[in-house]
């Protein structure tokens, strides 16, 4: 589990939510669907050419929690959207105290994890992967 710290710079749900978007990776559909049988769900299936990929979106509080699955029906990339990803500073100020940086992969480091910013349409999202 990742140490998982409390800022008083913004409210304490951002560090559960980091914490759930650790706990979903390595973790197959099945047990996700189960794991948040009280919240909003939307699964897609995502067909282009040779590729056939699977998605879940979880509504957990002020982000949306995406997984995405691999070949064999395990999460390997979860990302936390913002319900507004326009005000990141405090979120970035918190992931700036609370963990390493590292130039090299452009993320923070959760164990062997690294959590990035990446820009959408919408604006912005926390991107959590494997190193």
């Amino acid at each position: 589990m990742p140490n998982i710290h409390q800022s008083p710079v913004i409210p304490n749900y951002f560090a559960e939510q980091i914490n759930l978007a650790y706990k979903v990776i390595n973790c197959s559909s099945t047990i996700i669907l189960q794991m948040f049988k009280d919240k909003e769900i939307c699964i897609m299936n995502y067909r282009y050419k040779e590729s056939n990929d699977k998605v879940i979106e979880i509504g957990v509080d002020t982000v949306t929690l995406t997984c995405l699955f691999d070949e064999n029906n395990i999460c390997n990339w979860s990302f936390l959207s913002l319900d507004d990803s326009n005000n990141l500073k405090p979120h970035i100020d918190y992931c700036n105290k609370a963990y390493e940086y590292s130039y090299l992969l452009g993320g923070w480091l959760i164990e062997n994890y690294c959590l990035r910013i990446k820009p959408d349409k919408d604006g912005y999202f926390f991107a959590l992967q494997p190193v």
